[in-house]
């Protein structure tokens, strides 16, 4: 559904680029953090190097693909359940794939609870998925989806747009097979929280819980910073909003008295009023935590979807940490510019590069630009046994380089590479090489630690395009294969 007359190109250019309280306090040369100081020009090209193969280089080989597969965009297991990945369908449905057979099974369908979705550009949907830790005894699982405001007409271009609803579902035979198992309906859950977003895009909508022993049954959910562009009130909207709603001040996601632009945190079993567990992110689409049941760190890592220059990955977040959107966009700082548009619905840009500085916010451990991709899409830290090479390695990747091409990434991070930025993009390296020729929506972790790449054809709801891929050192068989 789609009336804002709104090339597709602009259109789907928001796609992923289009989530306690705090007293914030960033001094910016004693300005507000607001306002950026004394900005100077526009970096056109902010990181000129390019991002290189690696010298771990794998592949993926197809699991499964169609069939009702759509937009897939998160993968997990629940405990005790092996050789079964959980895969989240934007449209609606959940799955359970076989891992070794590629058989796959609907176990609910979310798709009644949902706004209409428009298919080309649209990131509302079925976007998050969490078993509790102790689903084998309770049955209990959560689900983050994009529903109507009651009494509303839920088009793209409604202000406010729909309501970030987190449900509890209870399976009631939780250790049966799902590949067998009753699909569940909308009465087998409960509203447990529901947030207002102002406009279509930049949703978050990742769940998962803690894997140490102090979070272990702590449920973490990233939201946005609300959409439209620049988190700015009074920008143009990309669904042909205007004056935008909300964004007030220095932005949604340097308020500490909403819930935009932050990772929540909260025991789904003892409150539903969440705390902000950090601040200062602009789309944190996915996230999660190093497994420690596998030999992990605990440490929670995420990617931040970047405005109109760079895509950002931060490890290891710190509870109370001030991410810096819109104060910066990476290690660069950031100016909105303002409403006075020129043909499109930002004119914010990066100005300069200043790592660690302002003080009081936190840098990404790795970036690029809109050179190499234009949304990374988070994974996971490797910690399965298949691919030893990898282990303790974060593997995340990115939508495309275009919003029409179908060039994915699947790339991992290095945090002690030292290349000169104008030489090679440091930090980052292509795992799987170069482009995958598929829109990468999501990453997958199955119980092993082992993971896998969720993409589709055409990059947004539409068709049953989906594929679903395990990486692995090299294909088998004749199996469908991308290297």
């Amino acid at each position: 559904m789609h009336t804002s007359g709104i090339s597709r190109r602009r259109y789907t250019a928001v796609m992923f680029s289009t989530l306690f309280a705090l007293t914030i306090s960033v001094s910016l040369g004693g300005a507000s953090a607001s306002d950026p100081p004394n900005p100077g020009e526009a970096i056109g090209d902010p990181i000129p190097g390019h991002i290189d193969d690696g010298d771990i280089q794998l592949e993926l080989q197809t699991l499964t693909e169609g069939q009702g597969l759509t937009a897939p965009n998160w993968g997990t297991y629940a405990p005790d359940i092996p050789d079964v990945l959980f895969v989240v369908d934007q449209v609606g449905p959940l799955w359970a794939i076989d891992t070794q057979s590629g058989d796959k099974h609907q176990v609910l369908d979310t798709a009644p609870l949902l706004v209409p979705l428009m298919p080309e550009g649209d990131e509302r949907g079925f976007l998050g998925l969490a078993f509790h830790p102790d689903y084998p005894n309770n049955g209990l699982f959560y689900t983050m989806t994009s529903e109507p405001i009651p009494g509303t007409a839920s088009t793209a271009d409604q202000q406010p747009n729909h309501l970030a609803t987190l449900r509890e579902w209870t399976a009631p035979d939780p250790v049966a097979d799902p590949m067998t198992r009753t699909p569940l309906t909308a009465t087998s859950s409960r509203v447990l929280l529901t947030i207002e977003e102002p406009q279509f895009n930049h949703n978050g909508g990742a769940l998962f819980f803690g894997t140490s022993p102090d979070d272990r049954n702590l449920l973490y959910i990233t939201t946005g910073d609300g959409g439209c562009a620049d988190d700015q009130k009074d920008q143009l909207g990309l669904a042909g909003e205007g004056p935008c709603i909300s964004h007030e001040g220095p932005g949604n996601a340097q308020q500490p008295d909403n819930l935009l632009g932050k990772i929540l945190r909260m025991d789904p079993l003892a409150s539903a009023e969440p705390e902000v567990y950090a601040y200062g992110f602009r789309n944190p689409f996915r996230a999660s935590s190093d497994r420690m049941d596998l030999g992990g760190t605990g440490e929670i890592w995420t990617a931040d979807v970047g405005q109109n220059n760079i895509e950002e990955v931060d490890a290891r977040i710190q509870q109370g940490g001030n991410y810096g959107w819109r104060v910066k966009e990476g290690t660069f700082q950031f100016n909105p510019n303002g409403t006075e548009l020129n043909g499109f619905a930002s004119d914010g840009f990066v100005f300069a590069n200043t790592p660690g500085q302002p003080a009081g916010l936190i840098d990404p451990v790795a970036q690029y630009d809109h050179d190499e991709g234009v949304a990374t899409i988070g994974g996971f830290v490797y910690r399965g046994t298949q691919l030893p090479e990898l282990y303790g390695t974060y593997v995340f990747g990115d939508y495309s380089d275009g919003f029409n091409s179908g060039n994915g990434r699947v790339m991992y991070v290095v945090e002690n590479d030292h290349a000169d930025p104008d030489d090679r993009t440091p930090n980052v390296f292509n795992l799987v090489n170069g482009h995958i020729n598929l829109f990468v929506l999501g990453i997958g972790e199955d119980r092993e630690g082992e993971l896998y790449v969720l993409a589709n054809k055409t990059g947004g709801a539409e068709a049953d395009g989906g594929v679903v891929m395990k990486l692995v050192r090299e294909c088998t068989g004749n199996a469908d294969c991308r290297k």
